[in-house]
């Protein structure tokens, strides 16, 4: 007959990691002496729906047959539920005996529920739509550029799929896209657009003109 396992002190702590975890985390404390009332102790029984008198978990029971032999005597991170079907983070450790038989199990099992509903909170705050490379020409993705040249030069990057392109570089059609570009995103609304973007495409103001006249009349074509 195995001589009576002293909990006393697995006992109080129960309620010192109970206090620490605080209201969101259940601790457990079960005697396998009697496994249909293997509850000994409890600290926020709600978690589960637990009191003291529970018996032993079908988890716990399929891990008797281990006796802490078989690895290190506890289970980290498992999935628990409460009687309400809630899903618990859950934690077990077998307490052993100097001879290492298994005499009780200390468990912790934190109801994360709220702190899913976090961090999908800051997922949503978080969100921002993927760009992917064939939408680069979305007008609705707004690029915030310091300067007019600034905005020309990264039209001019994205019509090319190459950084640092110079403008004796771009060939015709490239540079009949930028003013596209530049045209649906009204930037010749600005006063002295045409000058700025001449010069940076090294074409006259003519030319830019030019490619304006037959972009709208595409647009007006419905081209």
């Amino acid at each position: 007959m195995k001589a009576e396992f002293d909990f006393s002190s697995y006992i109080q702590l129960v309620d010192f990691l109970g206090a620490c975890f605080g209201e969101n985390t259940e601790v457990v404390l079960h005697s396998f002496d009697d496994i249909n009332h293997s509850v000994i102790a409890i600290y926020n029984g709600y978690i589960s729906g637990r009191t003291i008198g529970a018996p032993l978990t079908r988890f716990a029971l399929s891990k008797l047959k281990d006796k802490g032999k078989e690895g290190p005597p506890y289970y980290l991170n498992y999935l628990g539920m409460s009687e309400n079907k809630t899903p618990l983070k859950s934690n077990s450790f077998f307490i052993l005996d100097k001879q290492g038989n298994p005499r009780g199990m200390l468990c912790i099992n934190t109801d994360v529920t709220k702190y899913q509903q976090a961090a999908d909170l800051m997922q949503k705050l978080a969100f921002i739509p993927s760009v992917k490379s064939e939408e680069k020409g979305n007008n609705n993705i707004e690029v915030f550029q310091s300067t007019p040249e600034d905005m020309i030069t990264g039209l001019i990057n994205d019509v090319t799929h190459s950084m640092g392109v110079t403008a004796e570089r771009l060939r015709v059609d490239e540079k009949v896209e930028v003013v596209r570009r530049l045209n649906d995103e009204k930037f010749f609304l600005i006063k002295g657009a045409v000058s700025q973007v001449s010069a940076m495409l090294s074409v006259s103001e003519a030319t830019v003109y030019r490619y304006l006249s037959n972009i709208n009349k595409k647009i007006k074509n419905g081209e």
